[in-house]
């Protein structure tokens, strides 16, 4: 394995970081563009309740207004953007085993690299999961939503501490600019 160079992070590992962090923010907005109906209301919010029919005529578990791939565009948007998540946190797995990583920031204790250590893995272990668990739903299986759910509270709850740990340890300028710290 190649030691990338002490001062920060190779360049290839820096733009698969930001090329992932864009995909993220831009499928976090088409998200939740594709979450609000018409009325305002999500399309999942409600199902199981009261109704004619049981609760299942509205949102994604009804016959009635089910989102397809073919009636809507932005689903086509939703599912090429979590296909290359997918993608890119495979690559960032390979890359990563390939090119190695710099060695810890001197600004780092034990404890911050143990814990940015496991952030990191989370982080890239949940590229794979949500887009995994996110195929079956735009397929019409919803017995997977808990899954996806959880999935995406993970990776709020590790990216949060990821960036608390390099803002507060000011360990940043070595994904920005690839310099030490």
């Amino acid at each position: 394995m190649a030691q990338t160079s002490p001062e920060g992070y190779r360049p290839i590992l820096r733009v698969l970081h930001w090329v992932t962090a864009a995909a993220l923010i831009t499928q976090l907005a088409v998200g939740y563009l594709l979450d609000v109906d018409d009325s305002g209301r999500g399309r999942g919010r409600g199902r199981g309740r009261g109704g004619e029919d049981g609760g299942r005529g509205r949102g994604r578990g009804g016959d009635d207004d089910r989102l397809s791939l073919f009636d809507e565009p932005m689903l086509w948007v939703h599912l090429a953007l979590g296909l290359t998540i997918l993608a890119l946190g495979v690559t960032r797995i390979v890359v990563r085993r390939r090119v190695g990583l710099p060695p810890w920031s001197p600004r780092l204790g034990p404890r911050a690299r143990k814990l940015q250590g496991w952030t990191e893995r989370a982080l890239l272990a949940l590229l794979i999961v949500i887009p995994l668990t996110g195929l079956p739903l735009l397929l019409g299986d919803d017995d997977v939503l808990p899954l996806h759910i959880a999935a995406h509270v993970c990776f709020y709850v590790a990216l949060a501490t990821h960036l608390a740990t390099v803002v507060s340890c000011r360990t940043w300028p070595r994904m920005v600019t690839g310099r030490p710290v």
